[in-house]
Parts: C-alpha cells; structure tokens; sequence
C-alpha cells in the first residue's frame, strides 16, 4: 500500500547485478594492477605510464561505486519496508517525526530527510502537511484513513487508545481487530498473541531458516579458502629471503635463471595470496555476522511466542534477556541495546509480525500482529471490487464498511 513493489522489485534485481559487476571489475582491476606492479616492481614510471594502468584504476573506482550504490540501495529499500509496514499498523491516521526518530534510534532531522528521499524513490500514498502545534509544525498524513476497533471474542467496540493496551475492557480477551480503510480498499489489523502460543515460526520470516544454513555454508567455505590462502602467504613468505629454498628451486630444472626471477614470481604469489586472503576474510566476516543477527532474530522469536500479551515495553523484554543470558553477560543488556537487535531484525527481514510502537509515551513492541488485506472478516473471501460506505462481503452477506466512520 505505502510501497512502489514494482520499482522495489526491479531494484532488487538491479543491486544484485551491481554487486556481482562491482566485484568483478573490482577484483579484475586489482589483479591487473598487482602483476603490473609485481613485474615492473620498483619502476614506478613504467607503471605509471602503462597502457592498463588507467583503465584498471578507473574499473576499480567504476566496481567500488557499484558496490557502495547498491548497498546504499538495498539499506534504503529496507527502511522503506520498516516504515510502509509501521504507516500499515497506525491507527490515527497522522504519524510525527518525532515519534518516528524515537521508533527507529534516530534523530529528527534525520527522519525528514530518509523519509523525503523514500517518498521520492520507494514510497507512496502519504503526504508531510503542516499543522499549528509547536511542538510538531509537520506530521506525517497517511493516505484517506478511517478506522473502527473491536474483539473478536464478544464483538464489543472500543476507542483506538483502548486498542493499544492489546485487552478488551468487555471480556477481557486480547483477540483484538481494527478495521481500516485505505483509499477504495479495506484491510484489518489483528492481535493474534493468544491464537500463537508457544509458537516461535510465527515470528520468524519465511526463509530464515534457509539463510541460516546458506550462511553457515559460506562460512565454512570462505574459513577453508582463508586457512588455504593463510598458508599459502606464509609459506612463500618465510621462503622469499631463504638461499637454500632458493638455491633448490634454480637447480631443480625449473625455467629461473636467477635468483631475483625466483623472487619475483614468489612475489606475485605473496600479493595474490594477500589480495585473496583480505578479499576472502572479508566474506568470512560478513557471513559470521549474518549468522549473529540470525541467531538474534531465533532468540527473540522463541521469547515472543513464550510472551501472552500482545505488547510488551522494551524495559520488560531487557529484564527477560537478562535473566536469560549467561552469568557475567547481563550487564550489557539494557533496553537500548535490545531494542536495536530488535528494530535491526525486523529491517534485515528475519522477524515478522512484530513492530516497534510508541503508546502512551513508553516504547513498547506490538507482538503477533497480523494485517488481512481484501478478505472478509467473517469468512475470509476475498473482497472484489470499490468499497463504498455500505460494502458488504458477496459470499456471506456480512457488512464490511457500514459501521465505519471518518474520524
């Protein structure tokens, strides 16, 4: 609703060419200019002055510019899908930057601009108009909102600010649904805590399972080509000033007439196995730390699912961590550093059905909830067609819409 999906998912498309060019041109201009400086060591002019030289230099900056954009872009779209998910989750209609700064760990003027350059690129369907509070001249307004609240348990109505403290004043069940209405569209928003006990996927995303283990894989493949590349370096290394390895090698019937042409291909070894064991190690730490923040995101899935209620502050989730971790690692615990494992998670696509919120001034987590576009509620067929003020479901006759007002 909030997101341009068939922009997004060219873009998708776009940054992994990028990345796959960028590291091509990246890696092939670097190997050039290490055998040009390898083979004219020490003849700086020369290797100034080569024909490869420019272009090599230009491809690289070319490969590192790929790379740079389409990190930049795959960051931005990530927040595009935070901030489309928290607009599809309010109630009010209107949502400050204020409150979005203290939701994400940002600041305010950060807001505006991030989400000035998501409205031009990835979002749609809101506007920043100004208002009279001082303390909010501009807010953001959502796109023709309308909201009515109710339980699903005894059918009872209630304000919004009720909603958000996730328990029917009637019955006392948190089996809880807001109907909104967007546009000609209609979708709910529903508190699933008590229909998902003890249920830790329901928080995970889809393919995290298989992150985890295509991370896993990688992980051990770029320990192995850095224990090779290790060995490699140092080997050559510890032989390059050796005048017995040395003297072996010039008799052995190899193609070296001295000793400064055994140096010089030991040389090129050394860079190229330095170059592999940097380039290398560098996957080597990226995929130890996806692995990290998938492991999080598992911790904290398995600790919703045990949670009842469908909010839970952050001070009380940080007091559940603690008495989880180890003895001696709970120091480091505190409520911000949870809520950015958390708020972190949820932007990589590891935690679903979870979202940060700010209600009645404290920052709490919104637990199991779940957003039903076009079905009906009452039978779960999907709604086809406008809906107007009286739209009732065409399979099971229930009305829709009729009870919602403009607020």
């Amino acid at each position: 609703m909030y997101l341009k999906n068939g922009l997004i998912s060219f873009l998708k498309v776009k940054n992994v060419i990028l990345l796959i060019l960028g590291i091509f041109f990246t890696a092939a201009s670097a190997s050039n200019m290490i055998e040009l400086i390898v083979y004219y060591f020490g003849d700086w002019f020369t290797i100034i002055r080569a024909n490869s030289t420019l272009g090599s230099v230009f491809l690289f900056i070319i490969g590192v510019l790929m790379i740079v954009c389409s990190r930049i872009s795959r960051r931005l779209i990530n927040d595009a899908c935070f901030f489309s998910s928290y607009f599809e989750g309010d109630l009010n209609g209107y949502v400050d930057f204020a409150e979005l700064a203290e939701v994400t760990g940002r600041i305010t003027p950060q807001i505006k601009s991030r989400i000035a350059l998501l409205h031009l690129l990835y979002m749609k369907n809101f506007r920043v108009i100004k208002t009279v509070n001082y303390r909010y001249p501009e807010i953001i307004e959502l796109y023709s909102k309308t909201v009515t609240c109710s339980c699903r348990s005894c059918g009872g109505w209630m304000e919004k600010r009720v909603y958000f403290t996730g328990m029917c004043p009637y019955c006392g069940s948190s089996d809880l649904t807001a109907q909104v209405v967007s546009g000609q569209r209609v979708y709910f928003i529903n508190d699933n805590a008590n229909r998902k006990p003890n249920n830790p996927d329901y928080y995970k995303a889809p393919s995290l399972n298989a992150k985890r283990i295509a991370y896993a894989v990688g992980f051990g493949i770029a320990l192995f080509f850095v224990f090779i590349f290790f060995i490699v370096f140092m080997t050559f290394v510890s032989n390059y000033n050796n005048e017995e390895y040395l003297r072996e090698t010039l008799l052995s019937g190899r193609s070296y007439s001295s000793f400064e042409l055994i140096r010089a291909s030991m040389m090129n070894v050394i860079i190229f196995s330095a170059f592999g064991l940097v380039s290398v190690g560098s996957a080597l730490v990226f995929t130890f730390v996806r692995m990290l923040s998938i492991e999080n995101a598992q911790r904290y899935a398995r600790r919703f699912a045990q949670i009842p209620t469908p909010f839970i502050s952050i001070s009380e989730l940080a007091q559940i961590s603690r008495a989880n971790s180890p003895l001696g690692q709970s120091s480091g615990i505190t409520p911000e550093w949870v809520y950015k494992k958390i708020v972190k998670s949820i932007k990589e696509g590891y935690l679903r059905g979870c979202s940060p919120e700010k209600h009645g001034g404290m920052l709490r987590i919104s637990l199991a909830k779940q957003i039903v576009k076009d079905r009906c509620p009452g039978c779960g067929a999907p709604i086809v067609g406008a809906v107007t003020e009286n739209y009732s479901c065409r399979y099971c006759g229930r009305i829709i819409t009729g009870v919602i007002r403009k607020q």
